[in-house]
């Protein structure tokens, strides 16, 4: 027993472009892309036989899980990179704001300092607020 028009059917999955199924590479995808009922698939041994070679062909080129676990790695080691340079940024970024409010503390206790010696000079002279608009 064959499926009718088993190659163009078969054609169509392989090639992506179902017009009757989901397009995935199954048989009940071959069968509905054939017209025709699973359990007529299944009994039309030759024609599973050679879309399973074909579909196995298809996906035994170049070794993609060893080209895809590759390029995870890279990916992983650019992500370790990419995490180490961003604790480096936040690190150089949090000793950055304990030197500045360290400096702050510093000029706020020296701007202090130097506001009490003026007030016990009492050669501080207060401008009236028109003479300062001008």
């Amino acid at each position: 027993m064959s499926i009718p028009a088993p190659g163009q059917a078969m054609d169509r999955l392989l090639a992506g472009e179902p017009q009757r199924s989901d397009g995935s590479l199954t048989v009940a995808s071959l069968a509905r892309e054939a017209g025709i009922s699973r359990a007529t698939a299944y009994r039309a041994t030759q024609a599973l036989d050679t879309f399973r070679q074909r579909v196995d062909e298809r996906t035994s080129g170049p070794d993609v899980p060893a080209t895809l676990r590759e390029r995870i790695r890279e990916l992983q080691g650019e992500l370790r990179e990419a995490r180490r340079a961003r604790h480096e940024e936040i690190t150089d970024l949090r000793r950055s704001v304990y030197t500045l409010a360290q400096h702050v503390q510093v000029l706020t206790l020296d701007n202090e300092r130097l506001r009490a010696e003026l007030g016990q000079q009492n050669t501080v002279i207060v401008l009236n607020a028109s003479r300062r608009e001008r």
